[in-house]
Formats: structure tokens, C-alpha cells, sequence
């Protein structure tokens, strides 16, 4: 009886997440410190990847006040990059938020291209009392879950107690008790993470304690954290197991998306569709990074899954997923950009369509990208007919770069980021120099590229080789002669 009233309970509370209709939510404030910015406020787009995707652009006016609406249906978890801090915040529905910005303090060169860089995760302060319910609930509750987890994690997970992680969540529950409905949810996929090290021989149970119930609320903090925990590397537990054995046969045979959704599913613990097809989609994904899988195999299954997926979300999922594991692919059509070269005048991607690139990103205060710009000097010289050096300046500042290039007499073109600064998301730019090697047809022959001292004109050589036999073989004639006979 407790079990029927719970899942009427956990529906009723997905009604009412599912169907409010949409209400203005207002953004405002003052903070000096960020006038004339454009501050971008983030959701979560896809919990697999954790790709984030634009909400709203809130412009700072010269006096530092700012106030932006947007109309929202549910309460969304959202985000502000601010320099060397991140903030976050809930947003309900119909309500209103006096932020309290932290003063800022924006990355420097060093921190944007340093691929371990994490900005310092803060909660937006709400000055207005009335707006700060629920965030203040959830900052409250996952302090002290917390406290509970890392006290106490060790033991569950190396005695595999359930009494104990019951306990902490019964604790706890009596502690935060609110009905509100995106609570009740979110602590329950929060309990999750202590379920999966107390079930650690029998990880279904805490698949089904931390994941019943629907709708699912993909865009929730605590969902994305559970989910990636119960389902890492997915295939490598579910195939060898009793109930994977068909799903592993499948997908050993090459399924389709839809064939291997419809063996999933006859597990009773993956009967909702929606959720069975991202369990799949989230297997796909690590499966594709481990190198243990055919990766051809996995791109197509994304594309398939993109194209017949049981919902609109799981759509969304394998379109961006399909388009990250592919996205700067060799074969794949190189990001293009319109930048400025140092001496003002303005330069496409597109324009140096025929020949073959090599499009590498610096920045000179780097010793490292110093030397290669030596190195691309004589391959400058030495290629000049087979390659056009694109450089693309990632300094902040480029009056650096513009002594540098005519101490050095260098010949080719060097672009400025600022233009479009997009072009270092575009191409993934982590960590500086980095290169690419682009065919007359734009597409990404070497991506990476080795850099100008590490072998790169073997590698380049045989790029351009292998292009220009495709295009021999492209531009055979399709009427057959007696020499095909």
C-alpha cells in the first residue's frame, strides 16, 4: 500500500513539474564593477556530455544596473560565467531575482588556455527575501547531505551498508521535509549517490531506488551527478551480465538504435522508453572514448537514434551528442571564421578555399609557440607551394604580436581573435599551440596536426597524397571503357 501511494505521490509531483505554463522570470541589479559586459546566463542542454546552451544575455548598462526577462516553464538551474567565478542559481516561474554579484575578476591569458582550469563554483546571492526559498533550501540540504556523504562514504562503500545509507536519507528526510515537488525530486536523485556505494554489489537496486518514477527531470544538478555515477561506462557491467546478454548480441550485430531500444526495454528495470534510450545513448557515449568499440558504429547509432528517438529530448541528445564526436573528426568541414589580420584588414576561412592549410593558434607570451612560429617560418619557405600558414592570435592584446611578426619578417597571415572570439570554442582550444591541416575543400585532413618540429611533413605529405587520389578517383569517368572490361 505504501508503494502504490508513493508512486501516486511521485506522478502526481511529475504533473505538476510538467504541465505549468510558461511565466516571466526578471533578472536584475547593480554591480559597477561589471558595467559595459554582457554577462550569459546557461542550462544544462545534454546530461550525458554536460554541454551547456545560452538562456539569456544580461547587459550591464555604464552604471552597472542590469534587469532582464525571460519566460520559463518549469524551474530551471542555471548559470553565470563571471571571469574566475561561476555562479548558480534556480529560477522559478513568475519570480523575480536581485542578484549580488561577486566583484569580478576576470581569467587571465594563462587561466583560459589552461585545460585544467575550473572556475570556483559560487551560489548567486538573491538580495530580495522573497525569492531566495528554494535555492536557499537546496543550498541548505546539500551542505548538510554533504557533510552526511563524505562523512560517512568509506564505510557504506566497503561494507556495502544499506542500513546505514537508509538511515542518513530517513535522517535527512526528517530534517528537509518540504513537499515542494522539485525538491522532493531533487533529493531523491541526490540519495542516489549514497545508494550506488551501498548497493555496490547490486547496483539495479540503487538504479531503481535513485531513478523511479516520471517524468525525468534531465536539467537537475542532482540527476546529471547520479546519472553519470550509476551508468558510467555502461556496457562494460550491463553486457556480461544475465540481463545485458541479448542487448550485447545486438549490438554485436550491428542493430539499428530502434532494434537495440526495443531488447533494452525487455528488462523490466528499463521499460520507460525515454529513460532506456538514454541509459543507451549514455553507454554509447563512454563506449565511443574508450577505444574498446567501434567508433564508425557509435557515430551512426547517434545519427539513428537523433532521427527515431522516442522523444523530442532524446532527440536533442543524439543530435549533440552525434555532433560532439564528430565535431573537428578528420573528413569532417573545418569551423569556419572571419577574423582580422594585425594590419586591419579582414580575412575568412573561406577565402583561402583550393589550398591545402595549416591553421595553428598562439599566443606569444608562450615560449613554445615562440619557437614553432620559427619553425613555421622555414616550412613557410620550404612549402610555399604546397601550404598557406594561417595564424591565429590568441592574445588579448595584439600589439605584442604585431612586433613580434615584423621583427621577424614573418610573410603569412597572422588573424586576430577578438573578431570573433568564438573561433577558440569552434576549435576546441585548450591548450596553446595547437594545429590543423585543413584540403583545398575545407575539410580537416590532420586534426590535430603535429606541430612544425614533430614530423610533420611526412605527415603532411602523405595527407596531401591520400587527397589527391581521392580526387582521382572521384573524378574518374562513370562511363565504362574496354580497359574496365
Amino acid at each position: 500500500m505504501r508503494v502504490g501511494l508513493l508512486a501516486i505521490f511521485l506522478f502526481c509531483t511529475g504533473l505538476l513539474l510538467a504541465q505549468q505554463p510558461p511565466q516571466l522570470v526578471t533578472i536584475k541589479g547593480k554591480a559597477p564593477a561589471y558595467a559595459d559586459y554582457s554577462l550569459v546566463m546557461r542550462k544544462m542542454a545534454n546530461p550525458i556530455s554536460g554541454e551547456m546552451s545560452d538562456l539569456l544575455a544580461i547587459n550591464v548598462a555604464q552604471d552597472g544596473s542590469f534587469e532582464q526577462s525571460i519566460e520559463l516553464s518549469a524551474i530551471t538551474y542555471a548559470t553565470i560565467d563571471m571571469g574566475k567565478y561561476e555562479g548558480s542559481i534556480y529560477l522559478e516561474p513568475g519570480q523575480t531575482y536581485e542578484l549580488i554579484l561577486p566583484p569580478f575578476q576576470p581569467r587571465t591569458d594563462a587561466e583560459r588556455f589552461n585545460p585544467y582550469f575550473v572556475p570556483e563554483q559560487i551560489e548567486l546571492g538573491i538580495a530580495n527575501e522573497e525569492a531566495q526559498g528554494l535555492n536557499r533550501m537546496i543550498s541548505d540540504f546539500d551542505s548538510y547531505f554533504s557533510d552526511q556523504y563524505n562523512a560517512n562514504a568509506v564505510n557504506i562503500f566497503s561494507r556495502g551498508d544499506t542500513r546505514k545509507a537508509k538511515e542518513i536519507i530517513n535522517q535527512t528526510d526528517s530534517i528537509f521535509n518540504s513537499s515542494q515537488p522539485y525538491f522532493v525530486k531533487y533529493k531523491q536523485y541526490a540519495y542516489g549517490e549514497l545508494l550506488t556505494l551501498a548497493y555496490k554489489r547490486n547496483k539495479r537496486k540503487a538504479m531503481y531506488y535513485a531513478m523511479k518514477g516520471d517524468p525525468i527531470n534531465f536539467s537537475m544538478p542532482s540527476f546529471q551527478r547520479t546519472f553519470n555515477t550509476l551508468y558510467k561506462s555502461f556496457f562494460t557491467s550491463y553486457f556480461p551480465s544475465k540481463q545485458g546478454e541479448n542487448l550485447r548480441v545486438a549490438y554485436t550485430k550491428t542493430a539499428s538504435f530502434d532494434s537495440l531500444s526495443s531488447v533494452f526495454r525487455k528488462d523490466t528495470l528499463f521499460a520507460n522508453p525515454e529513460m532506456a534510450e538514454l541509459v543507451l545513448l549514455k553507454g554509447l557515449y563512454d563506449a565511443f572514448y574508450s577505444g574498446r568499440y567501434q567508433q564508425e558504429q557509435i557515430i551512426d547509432l547517434f545519427k539513428q537514434a537523433y532521427e527515431t528517438g522516442s522523444t523530442l529530448n532524446i532527440k536533442d541528445f543524439a543530435q549533440s551528442l552525434h555532433k560532439k564526436v564528430t565535431w573537428l573528426r578528420p573528413g569532417s568541414s573545418a569551423p569556419q571564421f572571419t577574423l582580422y589580420r594585425l594590419d586591419g584588414k579582414e580575412r575568412s576561412l573561406s577565402d583561402y578555399e583550393g589550398k591545402f592549410v595549416y591553421l595553428n593558434f598562439m599566443h606569444t607570451s608562450n615560449h613554445t609557440c615562440k619557437q614553432d612560429l620559427q619553425l613555421l617560418n622555414v616550412l613557410a619557405k620550404q612549402l610555399r607551394r604546397e601550404v598557406t600558414i594561417v595564424t591565429v592570435i590568441m592574445d588579448e592584446d595584439p600589439t605584442a604580436a604585431k612586433k613580434l611578426v615584423k621583427d621577424n619578417k614573418y610573410r603569412w597571415d597572422f588573424l586576430h581573435y577578438a573578431a570573433m572570439p568564438k573561433v577558440a570554442l569552434d576549435y576546441r582550444i585548450r591548450a596553446l599551440p595547437a594545429y590543423f591541416v585543413l584540403d583545398p575543400g575545407q575539410k580537416l585532413r590532420l586534426s590535430p596536426s603535429p606541430s612544425p618540429g614533430e614530423s610533420f611533413i611526412p605527415q603532411f605529405t602523405e595527407a596531401q597524397r591520400k587527397y589527391h587520389y581521392e580526387q582521382l578517383r572521384k573524378d574518374k569517368p562513370k562511363s565504362k571503357s574496354i580497359y574496365d572490361l
